[in-house]
């Protein structure tokens, strides 16, 4: 496909032939980054490119560039440029890269002159499958820039304190401080061996030739020892709390500051791939110039993901800094300068919906409540809809088929009119009314072992009935076994509830390999929920590992209401839960206000709302769902959406259906 502007001709193999068969949403994602470009001269440049359709018939992603004048070659991080005559400044392809575009990484150079220069070359490297040339290390002709990618699992990216080398300028500093969280991961920035380990660690780089130090200070529960050769994202340590220091040095170069020498600004290393900037608010005027004053060249809202055209560490110090422009480009075709104090970096991977196309805003309903299973119209623009799936009746009954027949209506019913459908099982799934198993509170080894298997025997069962029909979004393997209250749950050790996880899991995917599989709802807060949530963790086997963490942050919100977010921010939660299973989405089953019911509907809206708000805009590819304890009031003692008739509570209701 091309793509022509002014001199520039875009050319880019979108798809290997094996993702021929990709729906066109995907398609559309799996287009969005390009990381490598390859820059032919503008003279004799259907010659250039002639020759070189083998090699684009070959390697996925290539964007060829008609000439390096007026492109932007900072979007790239790698860069293949052949090096003809009155092409580049100062005719060195490597000279003009690394003075005018600092964001690129790796610089191949093909030095010739001409097309049939550059066929031997092209035919080489597409018959050794070589993109970069690699195999031919003679002369040298890939040079590599020495760059530090995002030191901690934590988010959002942020900087909390500069480097600073000028009196003037404030307090010296001799590190760049990132925000991280405690116990967060710190990553290895940049491949090297360990040469100090403990409560700091220096690992050293060798890039072409030239060394680097870089020094992590911050840190508990070291997991490298000197000598160790560390690999990029390699996890490191442990954060001991809300601040990471990075410090570079690069001998002999650098200056003395703070009794280091060789010290280099951090800064000027780092690099995020696929690096990008999401508004905080909706309608933000992104102006010709970085000023209030100059005119407006367009407006992006908060689901926009904007390119930062600037170097990745200037862009970070930037971005929430109040007084701060950055220049960005977006995907409607909008550039110039946005207001960095209401922007947060991102990434394009983090940065898109953890279920693309699917809004994260459910409420929880009750197949059993007269109000509890509202036609669908009524629900808006919402993505989901959560049932407890109750098969026992709370007189220990097994009969599944009954269950099926009064469930199976209602979610096709949901499922027909777009919505997607959490099945949360429990007690009173399978053991409720049993006696055998009362009181919950003297279940023992052995009456868990055997509640485990007859559950997991009657799990398969009720999997089987439901796989292939594309009703169930996703199973919730029981509810809130590490509450301290009891209230709606039956809690057991996270030792039983691994094992317990575990068989049922089992059960689900040897009859349905599709739909996702979660973990219950903790309860039991940042600190204590993601402890139980490690230790259930380490109960599974290798072959059983949870669609998704699952919590429920009853007390925590993001405008500090003294009842309503009582216990603290949200962020404290993502944070602990996120890092237990950091590579799984996040799952909130259930948020809201309990026995509260006489509060203001307005009040309400704005906590559900300003939650709703924050969760999707910082955390758009973490969070898979957010769904509201109830749907109406007296369904148990939340906080509904509708009233105790059913109707409307303005303006709670018409907002949450709309989020």
């Amino acid at each position: 496909m091309y793509y022509t502007r002014f001199d520039t001709i875009w050319i880019v193999r979108r798809f290997a032939a094996r993702r021929e068969t990709m729906s066109s949403k995907q398609a559309m994602s799996s287009n969005k980054v390009i990381s490598h470009a390859f820059v032919l001269p503008d003279r004799n440049f259907y010659e250039w490119l002639a020759v070189l359709r083998p090699y684009l018939a070959k390697f996925e992603r290539v964007a060829v560039v008609r000439s390096p004048a007026g492109n932007n070659l900072n979007r790239f991080r790698n860069v293949t440029a052949v090096d003809a005559p009155l092409t580049w400044w100062q005719d060195s392809a490597l000279t003009h890269i690394r003075r005018i575009y600092p964001s690129v990484v790796m610089v191949d150079v093909i030095d010739v002159s001409e097309p049939q220069e550059l066929a031997p070359i092209i035919s080489r490297r597409v018959e050794n499958d070589d993109r970069y040339g690699e195999r031919d290390s003679e002369p040298q002709h890939i040079f590599h820039r020495f760059v530090l990618e995002w030191m901690t699992s934590a988010r959002p990216f942020a900087v909390l304190d500069r480097f600073n080398a000028d009196p003037e300028q404030g307090d010296l500093r001799r590190s760049l401080d990132l925000l991280t969280h405690a116990n967060a991961d710190v990553i290895c920035g940049a491949p090297g061996t360990v040469i100090t380990a403990g409560e700091s660690i220096q690992v050293e780089s060798i890039i072409d030739g030239q060394r680097f130090i870089t020094t992590y200070e911050g840190l508990k529960e070291g997991l490298i020892s000197v000598g160790d050769d560390l690999a990029l994202g390699q996890a490191l340590a442990k954060a001991t709390g809300d601040r990471l220091s990075i410090t570079v040095q690069n001998p002999p170069n650098g200056l003395s500051l703070l009794g280091w020498d060789n010290l280099m600004n951090p800064r000027d290393y780092i690099y995020i791939p696929q690096f990008r900037a999401r508004p905080l608010v909706d309608g933000l005027n992104v102006r010709r110039l970085p000023s209030v004053y100059a005119s407006i060249a367009g407006r992006v809202y908060s689901w926009h993901l904007l390119e930062p055209q600037e170097h990745h560490g200037r862009a970070i110090e930037k971005i929430g800094a109040q007084g701060s422009w950055l220049k960005v480009s977006s995907i409607t075709g909008v550039e110039g300068y946005a207001a960095a104090w209401y922007l947060q970096a991102t990434t394009l991977a983090e940065g898109v919906e953890a279920l693309p196309g699917l809004n994260p805003v459910g409420v929880n309903l009750d197949i059993y409540h007269p109000l509890g299973k509202p036609a669908p119209a009524r629900l808006g623009a919402i993505g989901w809809v959560r049932f407890g799936y109750n098969v026992s009746n709370g007189r220990g009954s097994e009969d599944i088929n009954a269950a099926l027949a009064r469930y199976l209506p209602q979610i096709e019913a949901y499922r027909d009119a777009g919505y997607r459908v959490v099945l949360a099982t429990s007690h009173q799934t399978y053991g409720e009314g049993k006696s055998e198993f009362w009181p919950w509170s003297q279940m023992t080894d052995a009456k868990w072992a055997l509640l485990r298997r007859r559950f997991a025997q009657m799990m398969s069962e009720i999997a089987r009935q439901w796989a292939g029909r594309d009703l169930i979004g996703a199973w919730q393997i029981w509810n809130e076994p590490d509450s301290l209250s009891g209230v709606a749950s039956v809690s057991m050790s996270a030792r039983h509830y691994g094992e317990m996880f575990a068989e049922i899991h089992r059960a689900i995917r040897s009859v349905d390999s599709d739909v996702q599989i979660i973990t219950a709802g903790f309860n039991s807060g940042p600190l204590g929920g993601s402890a139980y949530a490690r230790e259930m963790l380490d109960v599974l086997p290798e072959d059983v590992v949870p669609d998704g963490i699952a919590f429920h942050p009853y007390g925590r919100g993001v405008n500090g209401h003294p009842y309503y977010s009582m216990f603290g921010h949200i962020d404290e939660s993502v944070w602990a839960y996120s890092a237990v299973l950091p590579e799984k989405p996040l799952w909130i089953t259930e948020f809201g206000v309990l026995d509260r019911p006489n509060d203001s509907a307005g009040q309400i809206a704005r906590y559900a709302i300003d939650m709703i708000r924050y969760l999707k805009t910082q955390y758009p590819g973490k969070i898979a769902a957010l769904v509201w304890y109830a749907w109406a009031q007296g369904m148990h003692n939340g906080y509904g959406i509708v009233d105790q008739a059913g109707r409307p509570r303005s303006p709670l209701t018409e907002r949450f259906l709309s989020a």
